[in-house]
């Protein structure tokens, strides 16, 4: 697909990751027998707190790579600004996975109502 051009390895790069998120996710998930059984106010809240959380953890580590950027236009800045982008890069990374698990496992917690046995 590199040989056709961008445009095509682009495409077949989205099918491929889009599949990839299918056959990780929904097929285990649906194997298992979870059904994501929440009202559309659950829904709202989780999707309110999931956004919440995800901003607050990674927000710091995005603000470390844009100052390392912001390093680099100076020669006496360049070192410790790549080393800023190496450190922040890594953990935005690591922050996005975090989020990501954390918010698939609210989607996928049974609704259970207060009083009620598990």
């Amino acid at each position: 697909m590199t040989r056709w051009g961008r445009p095509w390895f682009t495409l077949a790069l989205g099918i491929v990751v889009g599949l990839m998120m299918v056959a990780y996710v929904a097929v285990p998930s649906r194997l298992i027998g979870v059904k994501p059984a929440q009202s559309r106010g659950d829904k709202l809240w989780t999707a309110a707190v999931g956004g919440a959380l995800g901003a607050t953890v990674c927000t710091p580590p995005y603000l470390l790579g844009r100052i390392g950027i912001l390093m680099l236009g100076s020669s006496v800045l360049l070192v410790p600004g790549i080393l800023l982008i190496a450190v922040g890069v890594t953990l935005q990374a690591g922050a996005t996975g975090a989020v990501r698990a954390i918010k698939m496992s609210a989607k996928l917690t049974p609704n259970r109502q207060p009083g009620t046995t598990p």
